[in-house]
């Protein structure tokens, strides 16, 4: 299966990650979701980046 890219957002907590994966997940969307820094890091309310694709199905030949 490929991807086609759609969006990144930013997260700054675990519960934040969860309810935009959850949402992302109902609309049909394939998420990758990467930590940029660790908790406590200082003056960083961005701690987490989840990219949003849209599932593209291969040409059959």
């Amino acid at each position: 299966m490929n991807k086609k890219p759609v969006k990144s957002v930013r997260a700054g907590s675990v519960k934040e990650v969860y309810e935009r994966m959850q949402e992302a997940y109902n609309l049909g969307f394939v998420i990758e979701v990467y930590q940029l820094a660790e908790a406590g890091a200082f003056l960083n309310p961005s701690l987490f980046m989840i990219d949003l694709y849209i599932p593209v199905k291969e040409d059959a030949k």
